[in-house]
């Protein structure tokens, strides 16, 4: 087999690979699109705490094995409080999955945890480019903005989260006044 003939297999190849697989993500986005539709119009909080179930397995589900099993190693790291060590694979997904928007999401979340919350607001806002709907995002956003004392931006950020999801903790942010001390 020569060269061009080489290539053109492999064309042929790959484009039989994304289309064997393109039904799949076409029904994950159908699935995921569905969930946040039925989590916005939850009525009470069970519902809604069975849909946020549901909603983070489609975020915790990374593109492929190769960043599943990143991802993977980066939550055990940060079930064993080795924070550090999680930021380190959680480095690497990113590097490798700059569009996985959980990647951006787990890394921000190991940032507050060590306390470097300007890190963790830029790579919330790396998330949020990529899910705008991200309610976990916005609510961890809203947080840090609550312990920064910028009560007023914090309340802004648990508004937007509660389009998504209605049933946030962090709700009780938007009963603090503006001009109160924290």
């Amino acid at each position: 087999m020569n060269q061009g003939t080489s290539v053109l297999v492999m064309r042929y190849l790959i484009l039989a690979l994304l289309l064997i697989t393109a039904p799949a993500h076409a029904a994950d986005d159908t699935k995921y699109e569905e969930l946040l539709q039925r989590l916005a119009g939850a009525k009470n909080k069970a519902d809604a705490d069975a849909l946020n179930g549901e909603i983070w397995e489609c975020w915790l589900t990374a593109p492929d094995q190769t960043a599943q099993e990143l991802l993977d190693a980066a939550m055990q790291r940060r079930a064993a409080y080795d924070f550090l060590g999680a930021i380190h694979h959680l480095d690497r997904l990113v590097e490798f999955y700059p569009d996985y928007a959980e990647a951006w999401n787990q890394r921000a979340t190991m940032y507050y945890l060590t306390g470097e919350y300007e890190k963790s607001l830029a790579d919330v806002a790396e998330t949020l480019a990529r899910e705008p709907r991200h309610f976990g995002a916005l609510a961890g956003k809203s947080v840090i903005l609550f312990n920064q004392g910028k009560i007023g931006l914090a309340q802004i950020a648990v508004k937007e989260a509660l389009k998504y999801h209605p049933f946030l903790n962090e709700a009780a942010i938007l009963s603090i006044e503006s001009g109160e001390d924290i």
